[in-house]
Protein backbone atom coordinates (compact mmCIF):
# COMPACT_ATOMS: atom_id res chain seq x y z
CA UNK A 1 0.00 0.00 0.00
CA UNK A 2 1.72 3.31 -1.07
CA UNK A 3 0.29 6.45 1.08
CA UNK A 4 0.25 10.11 -0.11
CA UNK A 5 0.18 12.88 2.12
CA UNK A 6 -0.43 16.28 0.50
CA UNK A 7 -0.13 19.79 1.87
CA UNK A 8 -2.44 21.85 -0.49
CA UNK A 9 -4.68 24.88 -1.24
CA UNK A 10 -8.63 24.45 -2.28
CA UNK A 11 -11.93 22.50 -1.22
CA UNK A 12 -12.82 19.38 -1.17
CA UNK A 13 -13.39 18.85 -4.70
CA UNK A 14 -9.66 20.15 -5.42
CA UNK A 15 -8.13 17.59 -3.23
CA UNK A 16 -9.63 14.93 -3.71
CA UNK A 17 -8.68 15.53 -7.83
CA UNK A 18 -4.91 15.81 -6.62
CA UNK A 19 -5.31 12.49 -5.00
CA UNK A 20 -6.52 10.88 -7.82
CA UNK A 21 -4.11 12.41 -9.78
CA UNK A 22 -1.44 11.40 -7.80
CA UNK A 23 -2.73 7.90 -7.68
CA UNK A 24 -3.27 7.47 -11.62
CA UNK A 25 -0.15 8.49 -11.85
CA UNK A 26 1.24 5.74 -9.64
CA UNK A 27 0.05 2.99 -11.75
CA UNK A 28 -2.14 1.31 -8.79
CA UNK A 29 -5.99 -0.23 -9.41
CA UNK A 30 -7.56 1.15 -6.50
CA UNK A 31 -7.93 4.49 -4.34
CA UNK A 32 -9.30 4.86 -1.01
CA UNK A 33 -10.96 7.99 0.08
CA UNK A 34 -11.65 8.04 4.30
CA UNK A 35 -12.21 11.76 5.53
CA UNK A 36 -10.74 12.59 8.59
CA UNK A 37 -14.23 12.94 10.41
CA UNK A 38 -14.93 9.34 9.85
CA UNK A 39 -14.35 6.52 12.29
CA UNK A 40 -13.52 3.29 10.04
CA UNK A 41 -13.26 -0.01 11.84
CA UNK A 42 -9.59 -1.98 11.25
CA UNK A 43 -11.42 -4.43 8.06
CA UNK A 44 -12.69 -1.58 6.10
CA UNK A 45 -10.10 -1.68 3.35
CA UNK A 46 -10.06 -5.32 3.30
CA UNK A 47 -13.89 -5.59 3.50
CA UNK A 48 -14.25 -2.93 0.49
CA UNK A 49 -11.54 -4.25 -1.75
CA UNK A 50 -13.54 -8.02 -1.01
CA UNK A 51 -16.72 -6.80 -2.41
CA UNK A 52 -15.15 -4.48 -4.90
CA UNK A 53 -13.35 -7.88 -6.71
CA UNK A 54 -16.71 -9.63 -6.09
CA UNK A 55 -19.13 -7.84 -7.71
CA UNK A 56 -17.09 -6.54 -10.47
CA UNK A 57 -17.45 -10.37 -11.76
CA UNK A 58 -21.15 -9.33 -11.65
CA UNK A 59 -21.04 -5.87 -13.89
CA UNK A 60 -18.43 -2.77 -14.06
CA UNK A 61 -18.08 -1.80 -10.09
CA UNK A 62 -17.11 2.14 -10.13
CA UNK A 63 -16.93 2.36 -6.63
CA UNK A 64 -17.78 0.40 -3.23
CA UNK A 65 -18.96 3.22 -0.38
CA UNK A 66 -19.24 2.81 3.34
CA UNK A 67 -22.32 3.62 5.09
CA UNK A 68 -22.03 5.98 7.75
CA UNK A 69 -24.55 7.93 10.39
CA UNK A 70 -24.09 10.58 12.54
CA UNK A 71 -26.40 9.93 14.91
CA UNK A 72 -29.57 11.36 15.83
CA UNK A 73 -28.08 13.60 18.32
CA UNK A 74 -25.56 15.34 16.10
CA UNK A 75 -28.55 16.30 13.64
CA UNK A 76 -30.04 20.02 13.46
CA UNK A 77 -33.53 20.12 14.99
CA UNK A 78 -35.52 20.08 11.82
CA UNK A 79 -33.46 17.36 10.08
CA UNK A 80 -34.54 15.24 13.21
CA UNK A 81 -38.08 15.98 12.53
CA UNK A 82 -37.32 14.49 9.01
CA UNK A 83 -36.20 11.32 10.37
CA UNK A 84 -38.53 10.97 12.29
CA UNK A 85 -41.49 11.34 9.80
CA UNK A 86 -40.53 10.97 6.26
CA UNK A 87 -41.34 7.43 5.18
CA UNK A 88 -38.41 7.76 2.82
CA UNK A 89 -36.14 7.74 5.88
CA UNK A 90 -37.10 4.97 7.06
CA UNK A 91 -36.14 2.70 4.90
CA UNK A 92 -33.88 -0.42 6.47
CA UNK A 93 -30.03 -0.33 5.46
CA UNK A 94 -29.14 -3.44 3.41
CA UNK A 95 -26.08 -5.20 3.20
CA UNK A 96 -25.08 -4.74 0.01
CA UNK A 97 -27.27 -2.21 -2.11
CA UNK A 98 -26.78 0.06 -5.46
CA UNK A 99 -26.87 3.68 -5.55
CA UNK A 100 -27.47 6.51 -7.92
CA UNK A 101 -24.00 7.91 -6.99
CA UNK A 102 -21.18 6.64 -4.09
CA UNK A 103 -20.00 9.13 -0.92
CA UNK A 104 -16.35 9.38 -0.57
CA UNK A 105 -16.57 10.32 2.90
CA UNK A 106 -15.30 6.44 3.02
CA UNK A 107 -14.97 4.34 -0.29
CA UNK A 108 -12.84 2.81 -2.61
CA UNK A 109 -12.74 4.13 -5.96
CA UNK A 110 -11.44 1.35 -9.31
CA UNK A 111 -9.33 3.88 -10.92
CA UNK A 112 -9.74 2.16 -14.51
CA UNK A 113 -13.63 3.50 -14.57
CA UNK A 114 -12.38 7.29 -13.25
CA UNK A 115 -9.97 7.34 -16.78
CA UNK A 116 -13.42 6.87 -18.15
CA UNK A 117 -15.68 8.90 -15.91
CA UNK A 118 -13.04 11.58 -15.48
CA UNK A 119 -11.94 14.42 -12.12
CA UNK A 120 -13.85 16.19 -9.77
CA UNK A 121 -15.95 19.04 -10.79
CA UNK A 122 -14.44 21.56 -8.95
CA UNK A 123 -17.11 23.82 -9.12
CA UNK A 124 -19.39 21.34 -7.20
CA UNK A 125 -19.11 21.95 -3.64
CA UNK A 126 -20.90 19.63 -0.93
CA UNK A 127 -21.67 17.39 -2.92
CA UNK A 128 -19.26 16.63 -5.55
CA UNK A 129 -19.24 13.08 -4.94
CA UNK A 130 -22.67 12.78 -5.64
CA UNK A 131 -22.08 14.33 -9.30
CA UNK A 132 -19.30 12.32 -9.81
CA UNK A 133 -20.84 9.48 -9.13
CA UNK A 134 -24.22 10.11 -11.11
CA UNK A 135 -21.77 10.59 -14.31
CA UNK A 136 -20.41 6.91 -13.85
CA UNK A 137 -23.86 5.03 -13.44
CA UNK A 138 -24.71 7.34 -16.36
CA UNK A 139 -22.05 5.36 -18.09
CA UNK A 140 -23.34 1.96 -17.08
CA UNK A 141 -20.69 1.48 -13.84
CA UNK A 142 -22.13 0.56 -10.76
CA UNK A 143 -21.76 2.47 -7.36
CA UNK A 144 -22.19 0.08 -4.53
CA UNK A 145 -23.01 0.71 -0.63
CA UNK A 146 -21.59 -1.14 2.53
CA UNK A 147 -23.89 -1.95 5.27
CA UNK A 148 -22.81 -4.28 6.86
CA UNK A 149 -20.75 -2.22 9.63
CA UNK A 150 -21.88 1.44 10.05
CA UNK A 151 -19.27 4.01 10.70
CA UNK A 152 -19.40 6.51 12.73
CA UNK A 153 -19.03 10.05 11.29
CA UNK A 154 -17.66 12.70 13.55
CA UNK A 155 -19.90 16.02 12.05
CA UNK A 156 -22.32 17.94 14.50
CA UNK A 157 -25.08 20.02 11.94
CA UNK A 158 -26.81 22.96 12.98
CA UNK A 159 -29.45 25.23 10.85
CA UNK A 160 -26.71 27.72 10.91
CA UNK A 161 -25.39 25.75 8.41
CA UNK A 162 -28.14 26.68 6.06
CA UNK A 163 -26.53 29.54 5.00
CA UNK A 164 -23.79 27.72 3.42
CA UNK A 165 -26.63 26.48 0.89
CA UNK A 166 -26.98 30.31 -0.43
CA UNK A 167 -24.83 30.85 -3.86
CA UNK A 168 -21.91 28.29 -3.40
CA UNK A 169 -24.52 24.91 -2.33
CA UNK A 170 -27.48 26.57 -5.00
CA UNK A 171 -25.59 26.60 -7.89
CA UNK A 172 -23.44 23.19 -7.16
CA UNK A 173 -27.03 22.08 -6.77
CA UNK A 174 -28.31 23.56 -9.97
CA UNK A 175 -25.38 22.68 -12.18
CA UNK A 176 -25.23 19.01 -10.73
CA UNK A 177 -29.15 18.62 -11.64
CA UNK A 178 -28.72 19.94 -15.03
CA UNK A 179 -25.40 18.56 -15.91
CA UNK A 180 -26.83 14.92 -14.76
CA UNK A 181 -30.02 15.42 -16.26
CA UNK A 182 -32.08 15.17 -13.47
CA UNK A 183 -33.23 18.95 -13.13
CA UNK A 184 -37.27 17.83 -14.15
CA UNK A 185 -38.25 16.92 -10.57
CA UNK A 186 -35.92 19.99 -8.73
CA UNK A 187 -37.50 22.01 -10.94
CA UNK A 188 -41.10 21.31 -10.40
CA UNK A 189 -40.24 21.37 -6.65
CA UNK A 190 -38.32 25.12 -6.91
CA UNK A 191 -41.67 25.94 -8.72
CA UNK A 192 -43.90 25.01 -6.14
CA UNK A 193 -42.12 26.43 -3.64
CA UNK A 194 -41.56 29.85 -5.43
CA UNK A 195 -45.58 29.77 -6.32
CA UNK A 196 -45.94 29.71 -2.82
CA UNK A 197 -43.92 32.72 -1.90
CA UNK A 198 -45.55 34.68 -4.86
CA UNK A 199 -49.41 33.82 -3.85
CA UNK A 200 -47.90 34.50 -0.28
CA UNK A 201 -46.74 38.39 -1.42
CA UNK A 202 -50.17 38.68 -3.63
CA UNK A 203 -52.30 37.80 -0.52
CA UNK A 204 -53.47 41.04 -0.50
CA UNK A 205 -55.84 40.79 -3.64
CA UNK A 206 -57.02 37.11 -3.24
CA UNK A 207 -56.05 34.90 -0.68
CA UNK A 208 -57.27 32.10 -2.90
CA UNK A 209 -54.16 31.04 -4.54
CA UNK A 210 -52.03 30.49 -1.52
CA UNK A 211 -55.06 28.34 0.13
CA UNK A 212 -54.86 26.12 -3.11
CA UNK A 213 -50.97 26.32 -2.79
CA UNK A 214 -50.81 25.35 0.77
CA UNK A 215 -53.70 22.57 -0.14
CA UNK A 216 -51.45 20.79 -2.72
CA UNK A 217 -48.46 21.29 -0.93
CA UNK A 218 -49.91 19.18 2.55
CA UNK A 219 -51.91 16.44 0.90
CA UNK A 220 -48.49 15.78 -0.67
CA UNK A 221 -46.39 15.59 2.69
CA UNK A 222 -49.76 13.84 4.41
CA UNK A 223 -48.86 11.05 2.13
CA UNK A 224 -45.03 10.94 2.68
CA UNK A 225 -44.94 11.24 6.44
CA UNK A 226 -46.08 9.31 9.39
CA UNK A 227 -47.26 10.39 12.75
CA UNK A 228 -47.92 13.94 13.89
CA UNK A 229 -45.34 14.96 10.69
CA UNK A 230 -48.80 14.60 8.56
CA UNK A 231 -50.10 17.29 10.59
CA UNK A 232 -46.82 19.31 11.51
CA UNK A 233 -43.92 18.65 8.39
CA UNK A 234 -45.02 20.70 5.37
CA UNK A 235 -45.76 24.22 7.51
CA UNK A 236 -41.89 23.48 9.61
CA UNK A 237 -40.56 22.69 6.10
CA UNK A 238 -41.84 25.38 3.89
CA UNK A 239 -40.02 28.63 5.58
CA UNK A 240 -36.71 27.03 4.47
CA UNK A 241 -37.81 24.88 1.62
CA UNK A 242 -39.58 28.46 -0.18
CA UNK A 243 -35.82 30.25 0.74
CA UNK A 244 -33.86 27.26 -1.04
CA UNK A 245 -36.11 27.35 -4.23
CA UNK A 246 -35.53 30.49 -4.28
CA UNK A 247 -32.21 30.38 -4.52
CA UNK A 248 -32.34 27.42 -6.41
CA UNK A 249 -33.94 28.83 -9.26
CA UNK A 250 -31.47 31.59 -9.34
CA UNK A 251 -28.73 29.34 -9.53
CA UNK A 252 -30.79 27.38 -12.47
CA UNK A 253 -30.81 30.32 -14.46
CA UNK A 254 -27.36 31.47 -14.02
CA UNK A 255 -26.32 28.47 -15.46
CA UNK A 256 -28.77 28.01 -18.51
CA UNK A 257 -27.12 31.45 -19.18
CA UNK A 258 -23.77 30.54 -19.14
CA UNK A 259 -24.48 27.74 -20.95
CA UNK A 260 -21.14 25.50 -19.77
CA UNK A 261 -22.71 23.56 -17.02
CA UNK A 262 -22.06 20.90 -18.84
CA UNK A 263 -18.14 21.20 -18.48
CA UNK A 264 -16.21 20.26 -15.47
CA UNK A 265 -13.81 22.73 -13.82
CA UNK A 266 -10.66 20.97 -13.39
CA UNK A 267 -7.80 22.51 -11.95
CA UNK A 268 -4.90 19.77 -11.01
CA UNK A 269 -3.76 18.79 -14.89
CA UNK A 270 -1.41 22.10 -15.14
CA UNK A 271 1.90 22.67 -12.82
CA UNK A 272 1.16 21.60 -9.87
CA UNK A 273 1.20 23.60 -6.93
CA UNK A 274 1.04 21.41 -3.99
CA UNK A 275 3.55 20.11 -1.79
CA UNK A 276 4.19 16.14 -1.82
CA UNK A 277 5.71 13.90 0.34
CA UNK A 278 5.51 9.92 -0.68
CA UNK A 279 5.35 6.95 1.97
CA UNK A 280 5.70 3.55 1.65
CA UNK A 281 4.19 1.60 4.59
CA UNK A 282 2.73 3.19 7.93
CA UNK A 283 1.90 6.44 7.73
CA UNK A 284 2.25 6.42 11.45
CA UNK A 285 5.68 6.10 11.36
CA UNK A 286 6.63 9.84 9.76
CA UNK A 287 6.94 13.01 10.58
CA UNK A 288 3.79 14.39 11.81
CA UNK A 289 2.11 16.16 8.86
CA UNK A 290 -1.74 16.80 8.94
CA UNK A 291 -4.27 17.29 6.27
CA UNK A 292 -8.12 17.48 5.75
CA UNK A 293 -8.14 14.61 2.99
CA UNK A 294 -5.53 12.11 2.70
CA UNK A 295 -6.12 9.55 -0.15
CA UNK A 296 -5.23 5.70 0.16
CA UNK A 297 -3.51 4.26 -3.11
CA UNK A 298 -3.40 0.91 -3.11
Amino acid sequence: MQAFLVRARGGPPRLRNIALLLALKSGVRYLSFIDSDIIADADLLKRLIRLMKENSKKGTVFSVSAVWDVGSENLDWLERRRVQWMKARRTPIQALSVGEACNTSACLIDLEAVKTVGFFDEDIAFIEDLDWGRRATRRGYLCLFDGTVILRHLRKYSLKEFKKYFFRGALSEAKLFLKNKIAGRAVRSALYWDAVLASTLLTWISPIPLALAVAVGFAEYFRRTVGLGRLLLYSITAPFAVAKSAALTAAMLYWLLRGDFNTEKVTVLGEPDWELVEFHGDISTTRSWTSKKIGNAI
